[in-house]
């Protein structure tokens, strides 16, 4: 209940919003406009100015309802010009149906990934579902004079077209963590510190390393993400590895879950993000 409550909070303004068009859409089937605006509806003709309002009070119930609904949606969108979802620091764990309604319906263009599953991150912003995902930068320093990624393999022989891509960064990814179903296929760690740094880097070289390897991949192939990525480093490689149609031979990406206690093992089933 008090995370129901937390969720509720967090997106207080969007939940608002949407009671707020529901009940333009149905305003028209409670209140007779007509009767209401009827001595206004006989002394004014209609003129460009409110051609749209009074359209709503003469035309009938089914276009009154539709008419409101635009106009209520028109205001909610340009209210929400420079909001930026996700701000209150809460684990923001919501349907892709929620985020896409927010983005697309209320027109909010911007949303925080700080405290998003990783999941979700990778497909909000494969998807380009907000304009933009803005971060502290200061959040995340770049390392002075820091030293190439560590890119290992094994399984190599397995010719199973179905690749785990292990993304070690803030913390070390240990076999054991992996689902047993998946130990078995070809395994790619890209590991930025080998867990000598628990803090958090934007690293433009581990980037790289991740995406040099996702472009060498040959044939169709479905990849198995398990990650450690702050957020910044999350939304860079799921952007330019994954996202603007490049996925060159990846055809199906699945991103794990780490779970947050005991030993943090994968869940055992992956988020399908295309």
């Amino acid at each position: 209940m008090k995370r129901l409550c937390k969720k509720i909070s967090s997106n207080g303004r969007q939940i608002l919003e949407a009671i707020a068009l529901i009940v333009a859409a149905f305003i028209p089937w409670i209140i007779d406009l007509q009767k209401i605006f009827k001595e206004y509806l006989a002394n004014n003709p209609i003129s460009p100015d409110d051609f749209f309002w009074q359209a709503a009070f003469r035309m009938g119930k089914p276009v009154a309802s539709v008419i409101v609904f635009v106009a209520v949606l028109i205001m909610i969108r340009k209210f929400n010009q420079g909001f930026v979802m996700n701000r209150k620091r809460v684990y923001h764990d919501y349907s892709y149906a929620w985020y896409w309604f927010c983005a697309k319906i209320l027109g909010i263009k911007s949303c925080d990934l700080v405290l998003v599953p990783i999941h979700m991150q990778f497909k909000l912003v494969i998807r380009a579902t907000f304009s933009e995902y803005p971060l502290d930068e200061m959040e995340y320093p770049v390392l002075e004079n820091e030293s190439e990624s560590k890119v290992s393999e094994k399984n190599q022989e397995e010719t199973n077209r179905e690749i785990n891509l292990i993304l070690e960064d803030t913390y070390v990814i240990e076999e054991r963590q992996i689902p047993k179903s998946k130990r078995e296929y070809r395994t790619i760690k890209v590991s930025r510190n080998n867990g000598a740094d628990n803090s958090r880097h934007f690293s433009q070289k581990y980037i790289e390393a991740i995406i040099k390897c996702v472009r060498g991949l040959r044939g169709k192939v479905t990849l198995n993400v398990y990650a450690t990525t702050n957020p910044l480093n999350t939304k860079h490689i799921a952007k330019r590895a994954f996202g603007l149609g490049e996925r060159g031979n990846v055809e199906h990406l699945y991103v794990f879950q780490q779970g947050k206690d005991g030993r943090r093992r994968f869940e055992d089933k992956g988020k399908r993000i295309f």
